[in-house]
Formats: C-alpha cells, sequence, structure tokens
C-alpha cells in the first residue's frame, strides 16, 4: 500500500488535469505561477507538467 501511495505522489499532471483540481481556467493557472501562487511545472518537451504532491501540498496550504 505504501508504494501506491508513493507512485500517486510522483504522477505528473497536465495542465488540465491541475485546472480540473483548482477549478482554474487555463490562463489563471499561468498568471498563478507568473506572480508565484503556483510552482513552475517541469518541462517535458513542449509539454508542461506538475508533480501531483506540489499540487496536493498547495491544497494543504490553502486549506490550512
Amino acid at each position: 500500500m505504501e508504494n501506491k501511495n508513493i507512485a500517486l505522489a510522483d504522477r505528473l499532471l497536465k495542465v488540465s488535469d491541475v485546472q480540473e483540481v483548482l477549478q482554474l481556467s487555463r490562463s489563471a493557472v499561468y498568471a498563478a505561477i507568473r506572480s508565484g501562487g503556483l510552482p513552475k511545472p517541469i518541462k517535458i518537451g513542449k509539454s508542461a507538467r506538475w508533480k501531483a504532491a506540489q499540487i496536493e501540498s498547495l491544497i494543504d496550504q490553502l486549506g490550512a
């Protein structure tokens, strides 16, 4: 079970996944990155990906 949780935390999210989780538009996601509210994505070629653990941590911080 522990390995499964680690694998989920290491998952990479697309911008559409981040939009869905945070309920933000695409432009709002990138505006939040510019303002420092969201971490910069990992670039894989032309694609942007975020670590699921970073987004979960951000949600925890906002909820606290």
